[in-house]
């Protein structure tokens, strides 16, 4: 076969007419077409390549932009942040001499309070003091008045000088007693007291005790006797005169503040002492007072 009568390409052969001629254009043409498409291709790749260079260079321009701004803004920042830093070192600072006064003013102020404290403990000793010497010159003085009482009583007791004690009533070296058997709490026998111009009898002796014990029935009988608490303990016991107690008649095991419920005083009728709570309304109660004398 005759190869020159065909002209090559793409890997392919093609019986072409005109000879070798017509090959040759036929070539030509085929050449000219693949160089202008590739001149368009480059002109296109041209063209995509500027429109993505000069996209990037905007890009590139707005984040340079942005990072200048940034970075103003990171400095204007600094700035703030180390005028914060002074601030707060200058407040810290002030803090702490604050604190240290506020600690001087707190110790001062509890040394205070201490002093106050002991202040109105010595008030109160003294006030305590002052009312337990009012009432012993109270007592001192029915004392001595007991005592003018027998010496009148054995000078007058003919002419009817001295007023004798009501009827029902008792009398015992110049006082009345009345024993009320109705049973009733320590208030209300107290208030019977007052309505019959006495009180809650207070015994200061041996001898007033036996005399009372000789008339006590099968009831118990309110005394005129409190205990004195503090701190929820019983600390003693107070007439209701305000006098402390010197004298006592207690029952064995007495007092023993069951339940720290016990702060009156009543007696049983063995003349004995017991303490009991002032709300029990199981006893009576037995009153007291002076009789009139007159010169």
């Amino acid at each position: 076969m005759d190869t020159a009568g065909y002209c090559k390409w793409g890997g392919g052969s093609q019986d072409l007419p005109g000879g070798h001629w017509g090959r040759w254009e036929h070539c030509k043409q085929r050449f000219f077409f693949l160089a202008l498409l590739l001149l368009v291709a480059t002109i296109l790749w041209a063209f995509i390549l500027s429109l993505l260079l000069s996209k990037a260079s905007v890009e590139r321009r707005a984040l340079v932009g942005q990072q200048d701004l940034l970075e103003t803004n990171a400095s204007e920042q600094t700035v703030v942040l180390g005028a914060l830093k002074e601030e707060v070192g200058a407040c810290n600072s002030c803090c702490l001499g604050t604190k240290a006064k506020l600690q001087t003013t707190l110790t001062e102020l509890g040394e205070t309070q201490i002093k106050v404290l002991q202040q109105e403990s010595a008030l109160k000793e003294l006030q305590e003091r002052v009312t337990q010497g009012l009432a012993e010159a109270g007592r001192d003085r029915e004392n001595v008045r007991t005592e003018l009482f027998r010496v009148l009583e054995g000078i007058k007791f003919q002419n009817g000088s001295c007023e004798p004690c009501p009827k029902s009533w008792l009398t015992f070296q110049g006082s009345c007693y009345f024993f009320s058997e109705p049973p009733s709490s320590w208030e209300a026998a107290q208030r019977l007291c007052a309505n019959l111009s006495a009180h809650l009898v207070i015994i200061e002796g041996l001898e007033e005790q036996g005399f009372l014990s000789l008339h006590t029935r099968g009831l118990g009988y309110w005394l005129g006797l409190r205990a004195v608490r503090h701190s929820g303990e019983v600390q003693s016991y107070k007439w209701i005169d305000g006098v402390p107690l010197s004298f006592s008649h207690w029952n064995t095991g007495e007092p023993n503040d069951s339940r720290r419920q016990e702060d009156c005083v009543m007696m049983l009728h063995s003349g004995l002492w017991n303490d009991a709570p002032c709300n029990s309304k199981m006893d009576g109660c037995i009153c007291e007072k002076r009789r009139s004398c007159y010169p």
